[in-house]
């Protein structure tokens, strides 16, 4: 690659700002990029949305490269935003690729000029321009965001004529999705598509990427809307760009692994512990997923014994589980049967409260009774002063939001304390006597993703799921180890199994 003087960002900048001015643009040419076949199928698609989903190694993050720099070349006012789930992500993903592949392709088949790449110290973003077929000049714009909160604030202002989200699966929310995709159209001087476009390694059949873009895009009549493209890319497609023999030898490692072997090499989206996941060894999803979620079946609370709800609160992750301790002859089974979460988004506890008390409203018409229940937290949400606003403690705004229907009671925390409620949960598992609704999809996805910390494999790693794990754990701990009140003895160990939809 030539060795370019780097213009300055004032430089560019006015050049860009040339659009408008009469510019003939350079003929289309008839070069193409190295592209396999799926990869050319996502570079020839002019559809609104398109995921690629592959292993490792697949070329998917190579074919999406040349996609968005033909955009940023063949469009006079473009801005193609990369947005990536963190800054190692997009450095060493994407960016990587059009430093060290894509762009010195295009530089070679067609003469393309583009500006070095330059990184903001404050937000970490980076940025270059390229010059695109006009004579102007087209901006690539990487983002970085680690919360699904933070997806509205960042994006808000450029106005993108492209969108690529870089590993999709691993953004923790559907704003990743919605919030790009909205900011579409409004750029002028854009002829072309403007397309929001994504890729990632296929995870299971609940993770919301799979929902937005194989279920929630199908009619009555079970016909795909046509704006959605979805590609899956085969490992085997881009065997010549891969050390001699990567292939045979992932596909040796994953014989014995029926699951990751269909996920990642047949590119079937698989529900499965990770390999570090905390309950990989106790958690079952045929044994202790109970109901349908598509089907809107689950577990509903037993009458005549206490609901029980766990909460871990905070400003903007809040896990609130409403679970039941049965009593049998062979041991305490617990269910869980509802939630009211926000795992990454801002919110106030005044509707939070009212939410959880239409919940509770909900359960009371639905059964014909009037429940008894139990509100269990952390002890600090009982303890610790939260000088805020006119000041607090978390329990005192929940029972003043409620009318004094939420009276929290403490779970006690302490060393050993967080080691003591996996065991405890690990326990409940193996012993199959703990049991989560199909209509609970942050209970099911911690169970199944809760990671352990690597320095210390008894603890959860510190992660979105931790804080659904404790608001599960916080009533079982408190209960199961610090007195029953409140929990009748069943007599009929059959019958309360058969009410709860799990035998």
């Amino acid at each position: 690659m030539p060795v370019r003087e780097p213009l300055s960002d004032a430089e560019v900048e006015a050049l860009a700002s040339a659009y408008g001015e009469n510019h003939d643009p350079v003929p289309q040419t008839e070069w193409h990029p190295d592209l396999n076949k799926t990869q050319q199928q996502i570079f020839d698609d002019a559809s609104r949305f398109i995921l690629g989903y592959g292993e490792k190694g697949s070329g998917k993050t190579i074919g999406f490269a040349h996609k968005l720099t033909r955009h940023a070349y063949e469009e006079e006012n473009a801005l193609v935003m990369i947005i990536a789930p963190s800054i190692r992500t997009g450095a060493e993903g994407i960016w990587h690729d059009l430093d060290t592949l894509v762009l010195p392709q295009w530089e070679e088949g067609i003469g393309l000029e583009y500006t070095a790449s330059k990184l903001d110290p404050n937000t970490k973003d980076r940025h270059r321009w390229i010059r695109n077929r006009f004579g102007g000049w087209s901006k690539i714009l990487l983002i970085s965001i680690p919360y699904a909160a933070a997806v509205q604030t960042r994006i808000k202002g450029p106005a993108p004529s492209h969108v690529y989200v870089d590993e999709l699966t691993q953004c923790e929310g559907v704003e990743y999705f919605r919030y790009p995709a909205a900011q579409l159209g409004r750029r002028r001087g854009i002829s072309g598509p403007q397309q929001f476009c994504a890729s990632c390694n296929p995870e299971g059949p609940s993770h919301w990427v799979y929902k937005q873009f194989f279920e929630d895009i199908l009619d009555d009549k079970g016909k795909r809307d046509s704006r959605y493209k979805v590609y899956h890319v085969p490992i085997k497609e881009n065997t010549k760009r891969l050390p001699e023999g990567y292939v045979e030898n992932l596909e040796s490692i994953l014989k014995a692994d029926p699951v990751e072997w269909r996920r990642l090499i047949e590119g079937e989206w698989v529900d499965r512990p990770s390999g570090e996941a905390l309950f990989r060894d106790y958690y079952a999803p045929e044994l202790h997923k109970k109901g349908d979620e598509l089907k809107g079946s689950g577990l509903i609370p037993k009458v005549g014994h206490p609901i029980i709800i766990g909460y871990d609160l905070g400003q903007v992750y809040s896990a609130v589980t409403f679970l039941q301790m049965i009593p049998t002859k062979r041991g305490n089974i617990w269910t869980v049967f509802d939630e009211v979460d926000y795992l990454g988004e801002r919110h106030l506890y005044k509707r939070l409260c009212q939410q959880i008390i239409q919940r509770m409203d909900y359960w009371n018409q639905k059964l014909e009774t009037d429940f008894h229940y139990e509100h269990i937290t952390d002890s600090s949400a009982i303890n610790q002063w939260h000088p805020g606003g006119e000041g607090s403690y978390d329990s005192w705004d929940f029972e003043r939001y409620s009318d004094g229907r939420i009276k929290m009671i403490g779970c006690p925390k302490g060393q050993g304390s967080v080691e003591a409620r996996v065991r405890l949960l690990s326990g409940k598992l193996f012993q199959d006597e703990f049991y989560v609704s199909a209509q609970c999809p942050n209970a099911l996805d911690m169970l199944m993703k809760l990671e352990a910390d690597k320095k210390d494999p008894t603890k959860p790693k510190r992660s979105r799921y931790i804080h659904k794990f404790d608001s599960v754990t916080y009533p079982i701990f408190k209960l199961e180890l610090n007195g029953q009140a409140h929990a009748p003895r069943a007599r009929d160990v059959r019958a309360n199994l058969i009410h709860c939809g799990i035998s």
